[in-house]
Parts: C-alpha cells; sequence; structure tokens
C-alpha cells in the first residue's frame, strides 16, 4: 500500500466516522424535538385552564382602576375624617 491509498483509507474512515455522528445527532435533535413538541403542548393546556383565572384577575384590575373604586375610597376617606375630627 503506497502512500495514496494510505491517504484515501484514513480519508473514506474519517468520513464514514463523519456520518456516524452526523446520524446519532439528528437522531438526538429528533429526540429533542418531540420533548419539546410534548412541553409545548401540555403547556399549552395548562395556560387554558387558568385562562379562567387571569381573566378574574383582570376583571378585578379593572374594578380598581374605575371610577366606583375611586369614589367609594374617596368617601370612605372622607368619613374617616369626619369620624377624626368629632
Amino acid at each position: 500500500m503506497n502512500l495514496y491509498q494510505g491517504c484515501v483509507l484514513t480519508a473514506v474512515l474519517a468520513f464514514l466516522v463523519l456520518v456516524v455522528f452526523a446520524i446519532r445527532t439528528l437522531i438526538q435533535i429528533m429526540h429533542t424535538a418531540e420533548a419539546v413538541e410534548y412541553l409545548a403542548l401540555s403547556t399549552a393546556e395548562k395556560v387554558d385552564k387558568t385562562q379562567s383565572a387571569f381573566t378574574l384577575l383582570d376583571n378585578v384590575a379593572s374594578f380598581f382602576d374605575s371610577g366606583i373604586f375611586r369614589a367609594a375610597k374617596t368617601g370612605l376617606e372622607f368619613v374617616n375624617r369626619f369620624r377624626r375630627e368629632k
């Protein structure tokens, strides 16, 4: 076996090793993608379950920002001042 044949054999073996590692990497990427898909689906289900709680919190926050709450708060402050002055 001369020098060129040795170089070609080394190159072929290196290419085969590269192909094996590429296939293993692609398989691992496929498994990771499946796990991410499962995580996304389970997270979407949990978000759907908690949507009513977020809606309630939004309604409560809107109430606190509304004029009715501010008027009630002003009325309570007025009553408290009136009681302190007595």
